[in-house]
């Protein structure tokens, strides 16, 4: 437990220390982390801190030399392995695979592994948010420490205390990307197996490096909830980030979403890089199809309604719409529930139920979009 405390107080001290910068300047292929581990002392936590000066200079010098108004968005195909654990050579990092679905029965469901590394020890939180027509109905997360953490460095393999909560493979007899995910909580539990209908991507963001896997996936299997089994079937999500550093907070936070018509999926991003400037992200998915990128010249992101929430302002009605040659996109997204958490007293995260209708046109293919979706507002700072 010392060491967790010492873990945590390391933790916030990166996090307190460094975004002051921000406000001045505007048994083979598996990882034990059993391995790794080292008494942390006190000379160990000194010596460390000490490194925090040289740190936060070159945040600033990344800051001053890349400029990010000129980032354009590439995604490429991915591998299995890219939804593996990566890690990072940083004094501190951190990495995630997020999971969400919306089911038929009106619930929907985020499930969050997410590993924070402090000088090469890892602390894991898991996370389950179940929600009935919007509305949350449990929320939970619970962390663990590097000696209860295994993950591949190959495949979509996570195990926690031994038992396996994340597997991922490919379908030899239909190349399907298929995902089990089994994880327990005190209060609520889920049982699930994704079988994706799209094909995933990857590329790097202002924010770090993120890949979606499943653009759009069926899914299906149990959750429980306050000892209640429920059979669940419906459409699932999942993606993964990887090198998030401190860097990642000289950008204000970002905007995300996803939606669904029959034959195609949108996913799309805006990072905001600045309060003011923002740069947009737009990917388009086929089902059983391939994916094309919409540059930012072709997007427009419009936000029709603004409140106040939290002491902040909150975005809640988003229209969004793009045109590239033979693709034309029209949809409204409107908020009509929001779940807002605060993490670490610095970092304002509103998960979204939205409402989102309109239409896509590819080629001689018009569909209408009128189904209910998740989605996040991040603010950094």
């Amino acid at each position: 437990m010392k060491k967790a405390v010492l873990i945590l107080t390391i933790f916030l001290l990166l996090n307190t220390s460094l975004i002051a910068i921000n406000t001045q300047s505007i048994h083979q292929n598996k990882i034990s982390l059993d391995e790794q581990t080292t008494n942390i002392n006190q000379s160990t936590i000194m010596k460390n801190l000490n490194k925090l000066p040289i740190y936060q200079e070159e945040k600033l010098k990344h800051f001053q030399s890349n400029n990010l108004n000129k980032f354009i968005f590439s995604p490429e195909d991915i591998e299995l392995k890219d939804d593996a654990f990566h890690g990072a050579k940083r004094l501190h990092f951190t990495e995630w695979w997020y999971f969400d679905c919306v089911f038929d029965n009106g619930y929907t469901l985020q499930v969050g592994i997410r590993v924070l590394s402090i000088i090469n020890k890892f602390i894991i939180f898991v996370r389950i948010d179940i929600y009935k027509d919007g509305v949350l109905e449990s929320h939970e997360i619970k962390p663990y420490f590097y000696w209860d953490f295994f993950a591949s460095k190959e495949l979509p393999i996570v195990e926690l205390k031994k038992k396996q909560v994340m597997e991922g493979h490919i379908d030899n007899s239909t190349g399907a990307w298929v995902y089990n995910l089994s994880l327990e909580l005190d209060k609520s539990s889920v049982e699930l197996c994704f079988i994706g209908w799209t094909k995933g991507w990857k590329g790097k963001t202002p924010g770090g490096n993120w890949a979606v896997i499943l653009p759009k996936a069926e899914v299906f299997g149990t959750i429980t909830l306050d000892n209640k089994k429920i059979n669940v079937s419906g459409i699932g999500y999942h993606d993964h980030n990887w090198e998030i550093t401190i860097f990642t907070t000289i950008n204000f936070g970002w905007l995300w979403g996803k939606v669904n018509s029959n034959n195609y999926t949108i996913t799309w991003t805006k990072v905001i890089t600045t309060r003011f400037w923002g740069q947009l992200l737009l990917v388009i998915n086929e089902k059983n199809g391939n994916y094309t990128n919409i540059e930012p010249e072709y997007i427009n992101l419009k936000i029709k309604d603004i409140r106040i929430e939290k002491g902040m302002l909150v975005p809640y009605k988003f229209i969004l719409s793009a045109h590239k040659k033979e693709i034309t996109l029209n949809i409204t997204m409107e908020v009509f529930d929001t779940h807002h958490i605060r993490m670490m007293g610095i970092i304002n995260h509103c998960r979204y139920h939205m409402k989102c209708t309109g239409s896509i046109t590819v080629g001689p293919n018009a569909e209408l979009i009128d189904e209910i979706q998740i989605a996040e507002y991040i603010r950094l700072r």
